[in-house]
Parts: structure tokens; sequence; C-alpha cells
């Protein structure tokens, strides 16, 4: 019978409500738990009806898993107390929900420790979860997720940062586009009722063209046409919605780069005389 891994929890930020608190099967083989006091450790370990709150990092010399599950500004800094007061040569440490990946400098790493980062994917009701770091620990978290029937996606060595890219465009950049569609319908006369329906509808399909044909589902031509269009009476627009007018005029150009498949390649530019700073003078 396999001995099952000890494991700690050093916790801050609100730990009790992140993901570790709704995962059973990784809290029944925590041990010592370390908040910032040993009134917060208790604090911690009751809220999560698992371990032993401890006032100081000792009782962590003996397990061979570490979490660590606090504010990304934090980390270093607890980071340096923990490899301050025990020996991590070995030991596995996963962070929790951190930005940046298992290769960041840290005194985690200086100190000879075995470092994985843990992500739960946004929006996924906490069913999958992305991973980089040491392949012993990818591992015993592909096990232990599995315990919890919930799936582990391992991200290739360095790329965590295209991981965070991917996540950036989709929760931050698309809305910006989802809402100036929207808008721009609107001012034209639909409903909001209308517009969302047509922009969902659409978005809706181009995601399925994507998934089906990949970059081919990106048709450069009727992009362009439909982009010239827009740029014909771009004056008129920019007079009623500067903001929206400003999104389409430098996102037809970073698309085509895009879909290019040369990144030293621009798109075709439109005539000067359409972008005319506001109050100039001359004929449009």
């Amino acid at each position: 019978m396999k001995v099952r891994i000890s494991a700690g929890l050093v916790g801050a930020g609100g730990v009790n409500q992140s993901f570790l608190a709704r995962m059973p099967a990784l809290l029944e083989r925590i041990g010592p738990v370390k908040g910032s006091s040993l009134r917060v450790s208790r604090r911690i370990s009751n809220g999560l009806r698992s371990g032993v709150g401890v006032g100081d990092y000792t009782p962590f010399a003996s397990c061979e898993l570490i979490w660590l599950a606090v504010p990304e500004p934090s980390v270093d800094a607890i980071a340096a107390e923990l490899a301050a007061a025990i020996s991590l040569e070995g030991k596995a440490i996963v962070l929790c929900d951190v930005m940046r990946d298992s290769l960041w400098p840290s005194p985690l790493r200086t100190a000879g420790a075995r470092v994985a980062t843990l992500n739960c994917i946004p929006e996924m009701g906490e069913r999958i979860f992305v991973a980089d770091g040491h392949p012993d620990i990818l591992a015993e978290l592909r096990k232990l997720l599995a315990l919890e029937r919930r799936k582990l996606i391992e991200l290739h060595p360095a790329a965590k940062p295209l991981y965070l890219c991917g996540m950036h465009l989709t929760a931050d950049l698309l809305l910006p586009l989802i809402a100036g569609a929207v808008e721009g319908l609107r001012a034209a006369g639909f409903s909001r009722n209308e517009a969302t329906r047509v922009v969902e509808t659409i978005g809706s399909r181009a995601l399925r063209s994507y998934v089906k044909a990949g970059p081919k589902a990106w048709k450069r031509a009727l992009a362009e046409r439909s982009h010239w269009a827009i740029l014909h009476d771009f004056e008129a627009i920019r007079l009623v919605d500067p903001k929206l007018a400003a999104l389409v005029a430098e996102g037809f150009p970073a698309a085509a780069k895009f879909f290019s498949g040369d990144s030293r390649r621009t798109p075709a530019q439109p005539p000067r005389v359409l972008f005319k700073v506001k109050g100039s003078g001359g004929k449009h």
C-alpha cells in the first residue's frame, strides 16, 4: 500500500474561499496550517475543517508537499520566511492561483525546492485546472485532481505566459469588442435585446467556425470589404462615437496582421484623409 504524502498549508488572504476549500481529497492530507499568527492559523484550519493551526514553520519540516495559498504580492516574503525556517531541499511547493510561472526566481528555487503552480480556470465551475512546474509534482497533482473528478491541463515548460495571454484576450480584450458591436448596433437603431441577440448569434458562429477550420475561418477578403465600407464614412462614425471608431480603426489592422501568418506583413492602409484629426482643415 502506497504511503500517503504528508502535506502542509501556508495560507492568507481568504484561503477559506479558494478552490482548496472545496477539495476534500486534498484537505484530508493536510497537517500543519500556517497563517500570519497562531490565531489566524487556527481560524484557517477551523474554516477548512482540516489540519492543525500552528504558530511557526517548524512542523513543515516533515512535510513532503507544501501548499502556498497567499496573495501574489506576499509570495516572495512568505517564501523567504519559510526558506529561512526549514530546509526546503527537495520539497515540493505548489503555488496556488498565481500569475507567475514555476521558473520565476524566488527564495523557494534558491533553497532547492521543486516548484509548481496550480491555477483554476475561471468560469469552469472549478472543474478544470492548469499547472506548470516540476514533473514529479505535476504527476501528483494529476492523481489528486483525478480523485476530485477534476481535470488537469499540464502547460508546456515556460509556457504559462501564453496561457495568461489567452485568458487575457478572452476575459479582458474580447469584452470591448462585444460592447463595441452591441453599442454600434444600438446607435444604428437596434434595441438592446435585438443587438445582443445578433452579436451573440454571429459571435457564436464565428467561434464554431474557428473550432472547425482554425485560422482559415477568417475570410480576409470579406473582412476587408466590410472594413473599407466602414472607412468610407469613418468621419461620421467618429463624430457619433469616437471610441467605437477608434476600436474599429485599430482592430482590423491588428486582426489582419495576426491572421496573415507573417508578423512583418502589414495590411493595406486606407486613404490618410479618412483619419484626419478633428478640426483640421480640408474637405472630406
